[in-house]
């Protein structure tokens, strides 16, 4: 009978000592990932059973791509309870329609709803550091300040258009 019991509490001892190894919160954390444009089209097209010369033309495309879009971009330190994040991008773009000023606008909001959504689920704590906004895509303003800020992370870039065609 004790043996039973002894071999019973020693394998429930076992296991509860592998879940508290495998329940670590830091391998779980929300963090914002280094989005790699080449990388993603590159496997997106070979996935699809195309060349490598495919990739790097699609690449071109859309790097020398020239639309009449505005782009707002706010460079961020986001903070949790298990860590903390520097220069962290947000962008958020609109189709230029004329109104320069009713573009900027609400891509701002886009931003600013998205920064609510950050600070209400995964981050303690959201500080903006730059905001910039300019006449142009936001992956060309991405690629300009990626060469500029050493280690600039992507968050996401909002489609202000799509969002706001929902209202």
């Amino acid at each position: 009978m004790k043996t039973s019991l002894r071999t019973r509490f020693c394998s429930l001892f076992i296991v509860f000592s592998l879940v508290a190894l495998a329940a670590k919160a830091d391998g779980g954390a929300v963090r914002p990932a280094q989005f790699n444009l080449n990388a993603f089209v590159k496997a997106s097209v070979n996935f699809m059973g195309g060349k490598s010369s495919k990739a790097d033309a699609m690449l071109e495309n859309l790097k020398s791509k020239r639309a009449d879009r505005i782009c707002v971009c706010e460079i961020m330190e986001l903070q949790n309870n298990n860590a903390e994040f520097t220069d962290v991008a947000v962008f958020a773009e609109k189709i230029n329609n004329g109104d320069m000023g009713k573009g900027y606008k609400t891509a701002e909001r886009e931003i600013i709803k998205e920064k609510k959504q950050m600070k209400a689920r995964f981050f303690d704590e959201v500080k903006v550091n730059t905001k910039i906004a300019v006449a142009t895509d936001c992956l060309s303003l991405y690629m300009k300040l990626r060469q500029d800020t050493h280690g600039l992370k992507i968050y996401d870039i909002l489609d202000a258009d799509a969002r706001s065609a929902i209202k």
